[in-house]
């Protein structure tokens, strides 16, 4: 059975020449009881998803700045050894392995704490909600692609993510919730 208003012979999602789009849908999401779109849903899903990803590898780079000096100098000369065996050379000491977990956990952290705080926001229906979203995936998405151009082939997930979920927030349906038609 064709949905109320469209010809059952006619092919879905075509329209004839000169037919106007449905404006009304857009239209609904602008009423202040309208639901958060399905797309806008997924990416706050998305985001507690990532936002708990990042709080817990934080941690886990906070478990390995509390390693004791003897014990972190014995890892890194495994490491090393390790290495050795295929011709490359580390050179890197405990204080410069500290700083390294220091700045990715500090990264991650920030990352997971911003993305669950956003995707708590979510539903507040503000254009600085909106402009969060779209701001913090773009960022989160140009340093996915810097990596990627640097040649971490992993960040092409992650990247392919917050593409998405920036496209999601500038659709119509996500723009006309929070008032952006």
């Amino acid at each position: 059975m064709a949905p109320s208003g469209q010809d059952p012979y006619e092919p879905d999602g075509v329209r004839p020449p000169g037919d106007l789009p449905d404006f009304e849908a857009s239209f609904a999401a602008l009423r202040p009881d309208a639901p958060l779109p399905r797309r806008v849903a997924v990416v706050r899903i998305l985001m507690f998803i990532g936002g708990a990803c990042g709080i817990a590898m934080a941690l886990l780079f906070v478990q390995g700045l509390v390693i004791p000096q003897a014990q972190m100098e014995e890892a890194l000369a495994v490491q090393a050894e390790m290495l050795a065996e295929q011709g490359v050379r580390m050179e890197l000491g405990v204080e410069a392995m500290r700083s390294v977990i220091l700045v990715l956990a500090l990264v991650t952290g920030v990352y997971g704490v911003l993305s669950t705080l956003l995707a708590a926001r979510i539903r507040r229906r503000t254009v600085g909600v909106f402009w969060g979203v779209v701001l913090f995936h773009g960022a989160a998405g140009a340093l996915l692609a810097w990596n990627l151009v640097s040649g971490v082939w992993e960040a092409a997930v992650p990247l392919g993510f917050a593409v998405y979920m920036v496209t999601v927030m500038f659709g119509r349906q996500a723009r006309a919730h929070y008032g952006l038609l």
